[in-house]
């Protein structure tokens, strides 16, 4: 490589760095003013393209999965599960999931929302679609979330304005017995700003499958989802502050891609004690610790164990990324993903 070229290399990595931290500063700094301009900016777009947006609201909503007849949840019996999927993700979430629930005997229904749009903006259609559920006759329901769809799930049945208890008691909505969340970021993801890549995979999925609608970018959001998912930000300070929500059955599953569990670091520990001088033991501690907070920080490689777990309710670690724990990568994969009989057997007990 010339000096030139070399240089010019440099230059143009130096660049990109520092246009990233900058990036993340002002992300931070103007975090609710940006994310008003993007919601201007979309609402305006739909005023523009009325049609267009009323075909785009067309595709969202409860729908009953492949496979799944909408008339089978009034089977007496039959037990009714809504999943809900996460930011930027293209459909195939639940391709392993749902067929295993559908042939345990549970009635499917899939839950689709503009994700890039505010978080509350999703809640909202989540409680009208619900709503719309209970005229079909449907009394209760469990829900399974992935990533962000664990916060609109969250934002749904915890926020005073829709009134979820209030509305239950009247018999305007089902009752939701349980909510299992699959790396959901309870408390942000430092990626959040960096969604750009996740949105491009989502719009690319969408125009192969003939899915694809004009303005389809802004109108399923302008991004804000993402600003709401940053750490700190005041969507989540706001639903975090929030009372637990009360006769809903909370699970928690977080991924490791490290494979490292508590059982194997406490058995690492252990021999690594047999073969130390007593006078080094005192520094097996801060190892230790270190282990922990490596698996940890980088959870399932987009939420850290310590942002999807929550305070009282449990949580399941299992070894994957923010996909594979809970879909293959492959249709024709037979692998089971860690998750799957996790949220079979949680919901069966229930």
């Amino acid at each position: 490589m010339s000096s030139r070229l070399k240089k010019s290399w440099i230059i143009w990595v130096s660049a990109v760095f520092l246009f990233v931290i900058g990036y993340q500063v002002l992300s931070r700094v103007y975090l609710e003013e940006n994310k008003r301009v993007r919601t201007r900016l979309r609402e305006r777009v739909e005023r523009m393209y009325p049609e267009v947006a009323d075909e785009m609201r067309a595709v969202y909503g409860i729908k009953p999965a492949e496979g799944q007849s909408s008339a089978a949840g009034r089977d007496a019996g039959i037990r009714d599960v809504i999943l809900i999927h996460g930011l930027d993700d293209p459909g195939k979430v639940w391709m392993d999931l749902s067929p295993h629930l559908i042939h345990d005997g549970f009635n499917v229904w899939i839950m689709s929302y503009p994700n890039d749009q505010p978080v509350s903006e999703s809640a909202r259609l989540f409680f009208e679609e619900m709503e719309a559920l209970r005229r079909k006759g449907i009394g209760a329901v469990s829900i399974v979330a992935h990533s962000m769809g664990g916060l609109v799930t969250r934002e749904m049945l915890s926020n005073p304005e829709f009134s979820y208890a209030k509305a239950v008691s009247r018999g305007e909505i089902p009752t939701v017995t349980n909510l299992v969340m699959i790396g959901t970021p309870n408390h942000g993801t430092e990626l959040a700003p960096f969604r750009i890549f996740m949105e491009f995979r989502d719009q690319l999925s969408g125009l192969f499958s003939g899915n694809y609608v004009w303005l389809n970018g802004i109108l399923d959001g302008a991004g804000e989802a993402g600003l709401d998912l940053v750490p700190g930000s005041p969507f989540l300070e706001e639903l975090n502050s929030r009372p637990q929500l009360e006769n809903v059955n909370i699970a928690v599953i977080a991924g490791v891609i490290t494979g490292l569990k508590e059982g194997d670091i406490a058995q690492f520990l252990e021999n690594v004690k047999g073969r130390l001088p007593e006078s080094a033991l005192g520094s097996v501690g801060k190892v230790g610790e270190f282990i922990h907070l490596m698996a940890n920080g980088l959870g399932d490689g987009i939420v850290p164990v310590n942002s999807a777990k929550l305070n009282g309710f449990p949580l399941h670690i299992v070894d994957g990324d923010h996909l594979s724990i809970i879909r293959n990568r492959w249709e024709d994969n037979e692998r089971i993903p860690p998750a799957v009989p996790i949220v079979l057997e949680y919901l069966e007990k229930r």
